[in-house]
Parts: C-alpha cells; sequence; structure tokens
C-alpha cells in the first residue's frame, strides 16, 4: 500500500467516521424500532417476547456483522504518524 498524504489521511478518518455513526443510527433505529413497535404483539420465539428477540440479540447480530462490513470496504490500516516521503530512519 502506498502512503497516504496527511489529506488524504483526514479524508480516509473522516470517512471511517461517518460509516461507524452510520451503522450507529442503524443498529439505533433497529433496536428501538423492533423494541416499541412489536412490544404490543403477543408473540413468542424461544418462549421469549419476539420484540425482545429481534431488539436485543438481534441488535447485536447486525452490530456485528456491520463491523465486519466496515472492516472490510470501508476501514483502511495506515501509520498515522509518517507522511509520504517522510523515511522512518531519517529520524
Amino acid at each position: 500500500m502506498k502512503p497516504l498524504t496527511r489529506e488524504e489521511k483526514n479524508r480516509q478518518i473522516k470517512k471511517e467516521a461517518t460509516a461507524t455513526f452510520i451503522l450507529f443510527i442503524i443498529c439505533f433505529v433497529w433496536h428501538v424500532g423492533f423494541g416499541y413497535g412489536l412490544s404490543g404483539k403477543d408473540l413468542y420465539l424461544f418462549g421469549m417476547p419476539l420484540w425482545w428477540v429481534l431488539s436485543t440479540p438481534g441488535v447485536f447480530v447486525v452490530a456485528v456483522a456491520g463491523v465486519a462490513i466496515l472492516l472490510k470496504k470501508v476501514f483502511v490500516n495506515f501509520d498515522l504518524n509518517t507522511e509520504e516521503g517522510d523515511d522512518v530512519n531519517d529520524k
């Protein structure tokens, strides 16, 4: 991987932060949506109310899947201390 400039690093950091915030919003809407949306229904799965199964363990599955996607598609491994053209041995 080629070294990134400071500007490219800042753009990447903003991209990662935005993607993480979007995943948080998705998880929040999932949790609250199923928690309140199905709370009045008399449906059960594995002896637990369906709203709880979809809301609490369900959001965990969504979050883990979302983090896996972010790690593969959005996040980039780079060193914050060095810039393009800097040689570590010069210091």
